[in-house]
């Protein structure tokens, strides 16, 4: 939920998202019914995987699809109507699907046990042909599982967005940028396994290359296509959508950074994920990078002996995330999502052409999503 407010517009905001959120759940309900009907039809079997992802959907901060929304509203300088918030739910379902593939891919490349607090969709799929005694590899069943999940997840959203009733003009716009995204995540999804294998070789050094894996990783999926597929569905004029392409990047970035801070000092019982994921799968980050550049020749030893070792001890992943914060990497990764966050809110409050209930909204989610006041360190 966006932040509390006894304030008339942050009554109107909180009201206006509940109601986008209520709307955008019953749409994917309805969706994920639809298509169970038609798994039933092939085998029993088939239809599970709609259970699957449903489970997997479960426990989101549907940050991707507020974004949307609240783009939408920015560009149309007022509530929207009843068919207006039906075309945002069914584009931000659509986001939501795109996103759901993305992170059951991720969560196989980098071995990630957990997500949202629950086994990953692989190591779920992996118990269940364990526990049911089938034959073959348990573990190479559970991959295979998530890569078909995963890959149906992108077909779904693929048919959500290309039924979406607007304006031909807006919808054609708001296509491209679905159509953007899905190309922009997954070319950065492949700069990250580059440089995780050291092979980006374009980029100049190690903090830009994982500044360029964020902004194409995870900037245009996360808040950029998304605020831009919203703004455009409604009609929003291009310099409006350039206004909103810089505050997203900010934005993101801070996101992105807030997030890699998260594995350091988060609280996993809130984030859902293991802290120290990103050392044991060995992640090149700005937060990596800052504290190999601070650190001397010991420190960097013990860098290089954990990175990337899935078998590392606690007490060798206690030392490097030390390491992270006692170098200043993990204050200066923190100033930096502020500053960006605070870039970010004065690009919004400069923005011309731009409603201010939709500005407001905007403001909220991304104080949502780049807070790091209330981390431990």
């Amino acid at each position: 939920m966006l932040p509390p407010s006894s304030s008339p517009v942050g009554d109107r905001l909180h009201a206006l998202d509940e109601r986008f959120i209520a709307r955008l759940a019953e749409v994917t309900r309805s969706e994920l019914a639809a298509h169970r009907r038609r798994l039933e039809e092939i085998s029993p079997e088939t239809a599970t995987l709609v259970d699957s992802l449903a489970g997997y959907l479960e426990g989101g901060k549907l940050l991707r699809p507020r974004f949307c929304f609240w783009g939408g509203v920015a560009a149309l300088g007022r509530e929207p109507e009843a068919a207006e918030v039906e075309a945002l739910a069914r584009y931000g379902a659509a986001i939501e699907l795109i996103q759901a593939a993305a992170l059951m891919h991720d969560d196989v490349i980098d071995h990630s046990p957990m997500r949202r607090g629950r086994p990953a969709l692989h190591i779920q799929a992996e118990r269940r042909h364990r526990e049911a005694g089938l034959v073959g590899s348990s573990e190479e069943y559970g991959i295979a599982a998530a890569i078909v999940l995963g890959d149906l997840a992108l077909s779904w959203g693929e048919q959500m967005a290309a039924g979406v009733q607007a304006d031909p003009a807006a919808a054609l716009g708001a296509r491209g940028e679905f159509d953007a995204l899905r190309t922009e995540v997954m070319s950065g999804q492949f700069l990250d396994i580059l440089h995780q294998a050291g092979g980006y070789e374009s980029s100049p050094d190690v903090e830009l290359s994982a500044l360029s894996v964020i902004r194409w990783k995870t900037v245009p999926y996360s808040v950029l296509r998304p605020v831009r597929i919203g703004a455009a569905l409604m009609g929003g004029p291009d310099g409006l959508l350039e206004t909103l392409s810089s505050w997203a990047i900010e934005v993101g970035t801070a996101f992105q950074l807030r997030d890699d801070l998260l594995s350091v000092v988060g609280d996993q019982d809130e984030t859902g994920k293991p802290i120290g994921g990103d050392i044991v799968e060995g992640k090149r980050t700005v937060l990596l990078a800052r504290t190999q550049k601070a650190t001397d020749a010991s420190g960097r030893a013990l860098l290089d002996a954990v990175i990337g070792d899935a078998e590392a001890e606690e007490a060798q992943i206690a030392a490097a995330h030390e390491l992270m914060i006692s170098t200043g990497a993990v204050a200066s990764v923190a100033q930096e999502v502020r500053e960006r966050a605070g870039r970010g809110r004065r690009l919004l409050c400069d923005a011309a052409g731009m409603g201010d209930l939709g500005r407001a909204g905007l403001d909220s989610l991304a104080a949502l999503a780049t807070d790091v006041d209330s981390l431990p360190a």
